[in-house]
């Protein structure tokens, strides 16, 4: 039997987009116009990761204030919902005891926020976040240890992703990893790292379907 693990923003949850708004907001508070056009460069990694990517490429920014300004942006306007097909998927997979976890970069106090906003947390077998390995995306750091706390080998294991650090994570983790593209256009370098290509999660039900004859 197979094993599923989701990355959360942008592919589970559509919570994504809202960051270029949140990362607009705070650079212009610090007197960075359209910093909304650095988050398909940190899309996927760690709090740690995201950090050293605003310190290398903003010395001046003061970013522990940055980042507390974009949370607050985020808290006031987020509002928490399902990707298109994602609750589907979810309902499909519980209904043929199917083990599946989430891997998610972000922050274990966000990620049980938005579980728990949609009430689903407890339908997780396990929940990994970015403050749980050192490494974030795109080392398989968080991909592997998911799979240890699944039970399974890497390889029994379908990872589904939005963004292209997430694929190399998922593919370095040994997984068979599925693209389904949200904020950021996949690379055609990455397209062929892929085991597969969805329009929206939904369309992973006759997949898994086949997998189970």
């Amino acid at each position: 039997m197979f094993s599923v693990i989701f990355d959360m923003d942008g592919t589970l949850l559509d919570t994504q987009r809202i960051f270029i708004y949140a990362f607009d907001y705070a650079g212009e508070i610090h007197g960075i116009q359209n910093m909304g056009k650095c988050v398909p460069d940190v899309c996927g990694t760690n709090e740690a990761g995201s950090r050293k990517y605003l310190e290398n490429k903003f010395p001046q920014l003061d970013v522990i204030k940055f980042r507390s300004d974009m949370r607050e942006y985020i808290a006031k306007n987020l509002v928490v919902r399902f990707m298109k097909g994602a609750k589907e998927l979810l309902d499909f997979l519980k209904s043929n005891n199917i083990k599946f976890a989430l891997a998610s970069g972000t922050s274990r106090p966000s990620v049980m926020h938005h579980l728990n906003e949609l009430g689903i947390a407890e339908d997780f077998y396990a929940i990994v976040c970015g403050d749980d390995v050192i490494n974030g995306k795109p080392a398989p750091d968080i991909f592997l240890l998911t799979a240890e706390k699944l039970g399974v080998a890497p390889e029994d294991c379908f990872v589904f992703e939005d963004s292209e650090n997430g694929i190399r994570a998922g593919v370095g983790a040994g997984m068979k990893t599925i693209g389904v593209e949200d904020i950021v256009p996949f690379s055609e370098e990455v397209k062929g790292l892929m085991f597969k290509q969805l329009n929206s999660l939904d369309e992973a039900i006759p997949l898994f379907e086949e997998y189970l004859k």
